[in-house]
């Protein structure tokens, strides 16, 4: 499967902005905006003045958590785009911290290559789980000051024995 193409992403960016800062309150506070969505990836940004720490410069929190969102982002958009129900975490972060954060923030996340979406797919339709390697950055203006070897994992959704959808089937 391929990743989502530009028109289900144009229509799907409210709704996930909506998701990042209503639904996972963090993403709220942090003043999370989604910069741009399309064929190579996304670019979510927050401002200093909602991370800031004790020495002016961003809280090392808040960079990580801006690097997963946008990994998380791009994968959760690709279930959407699929139809499927999963829940999403993050399974694993490594993260390098390169240089200080005194200003405005971007997370850049790209999609990851065909073979491993295909891969991720598979294995969740057939094993009810899936993980999928990610390499989020973050960024001040040019200058590279994080990045992040994330693992994500998808668990398929099970339905609730109550629910209509389950009375149905």
């Amino acid at each position: 499967m391929t990743h989502p193409d530009s028109e289900f992403l144009v229509s799907h960016r409210e709704w996930l902005e909506n998701i990042l800062v209503r639904e996972i309150p963090l993403g709220g506070a942090m003043g999370v905006t989604v910069q741009r969505l399309d064929g190579s990836g996304i670019v979510l940004a927050a401002p200093l003045d909602a991370n800031i720490n004790d020495k002016g410069t961003a809280f090392g929190g808040s960079l990580v958590s801006l690097m997963i969102l946008a990994g998380w982002s791009l994968l959760r958009l690709q279930l959407e785009y699929s139809g499927t129900r999963a829940d999403l975490v993050i399974a694993r972060a490594d993260t390098r911290f390169l240089a200080p954060v005194d200003g405005p923030m971007e997370a850049r996340c790209e999609w990851a290559p065909e073979a491993q979406k295909a891969r991720f797919d598979r294995r969740l339709a057939e094993r009810g789980r899936a993980g999928l390697d990610l390499h989020p950055t973050l960024w001040q203006d040019n200058t590279l000051a994080a990045e992040l070897q994330a693992r994500y994992a998808a668990l398929a959704a099970k339905p609730i024995a109550n629910s209509r959808e389950a009375r149905r089937a």
